[in-house]
């Protein structure tokens, strides 16, 4: 679609000039519209398609304001003139209230560079003054853990004597290349390392440091679990529920490990045999114990007759006068006179 050319209602000026969808909105040239609105604004864009009654789509707006620049208000809106589908536009947009959150990541994106650049003095700079520290021999990633470490170990212990601190740096160092051999997989340098690091820290006297700064305090959940079975709690690890998968596919693996060795190994009739064999063996000592207190010749002997049986007397029942929850009170002291 070409934009016509006309006189500018706002600048006065011949200009190309932005077809109006909107009945009651006049149009503008483009250029009055670049210095009243910014394209690089997702909330002008959204209010520039509201005005023309146009639909908005943000991610067609990003997509061109990266080839068009400024000039993307004249090519969204011939986008969406020239496409015949579109008869009948009119605006629409169901995110218009992210657009603030959008663009502040949108302008991240595009100052991304501007950070790197601005980080970039600052990382030289502190890698010069760790090299003065620690030494040069060592990388970005290493100086930061180089800080880390050495600064933890002095608060942990409560370090201040200067010569302990130069003891703290050496075994920083040492962890450091231990750290580098075991990750090339240098089972001698590990080897080595790892002796002079302990006999290092055994000779700076670190480990009496760290016995000396523990406390009676619990402090982590081992140590409560630790301290409780100290005390005698058993804890019962399992209830014999099925908490999760991993409890139903144990359960499972053993009942079919189970079904496996019976039939396989002919068990499952020996089993059934020693079960029954067990049931009749319970069965004979129960009746060996009733049978030792009632004879055979007792059972032969006994006639119901000679039993008393006691007979309840019902005329205390039928005297009681029963009176239902439901009924009122006065209901129920009138049938109490009766």
């Amino acid at each position: 679609m070409e934009f016509s050319k006309a006189k500018c209602p706002k600048c006065g000026r011949i200009a190309e000039m932005m077809y109006s969808n909107n009945p009651v909105c006049q149009p503008i040239c483009f250029d009055c519209i670049k210095n009243e609105l910014k394209y690089d604004n997702l909330q002008h864009a959204d209010f520039f398609c509201r005005t023309y009654n146009l639909p908005f789509k943000p991610e067609v707006w990003i997509n061109l304001s990266d080839t068009a620049g400024a000039d993307v208000f004249r090519e969204y809106a011939r986008l969406f003139f020239d496409d015949r589908d579109n008869k009948n536009l009119f605006y629409n947009s169901s995110t218009q209230d992210l657009w603030s959150i959008a663009n502040k990541e949108w302008e991240k994106c595009r100052t991304q560079a501007q950070l790197i650049a601005k980080i970039e003095p600052i990382k030289e700079s502190y890698v010069q003054r760790a090299a003065i520290k620690w030494g040069g021999n060592y990388s970005y990633e290493d100086y930061v853990k180089l800080d880390s470490t050495y600064n933890a170990t002095l608060r942990a212990n409560n370090i201040t004597n200067p010569l302990q601190k130069e003891a703290v740096k050496m075994l920083c160092k040492i962890h450091i290349e231990l750290n580098a051999a075991i990750l090339i997989g240098d089972t001698k340098a590990v080897k080595d390392y790892t002796s002079a690091y302990a006999n290092f820290a055994k000779q700076a006297g670190l480990e009496d440091m760290i016995e000396e700064s523990k406390t009676d305090d619990i402090t982590t959940v081992a140590e409560l679990y630790d301290y409780m079975e100290k005390q005698g709690f058993q804890f019962k690890f399992y209830d014999d529920f099925d908490r999760d998968e991993v409890d139903k596919t144990i359960k499972d693996i053993k009942e079919s490990n189970r079904r496996l060795i019976l039939e396989s190994t002919g068990l499952a009739g020996l089993l059934e045999d020693m079960a029954k064999k067990h049931n009749q063996e319970q069965e004979a000592l129960y009746t060996q114990e009733v049978t030792s207190t009632t004879t055979l010749q007792d059972l032969l002997n006994f006639h119901p007759g000679e039993v008393e049986i006691e007979e309840e007397d019902d005329s205390e029942i039928t005297k009681t006068v029963f009176v239902d929850d439901d009924i009122s009170g006065d209901t129920a002291n009138a049938g109490e006179e009766k």
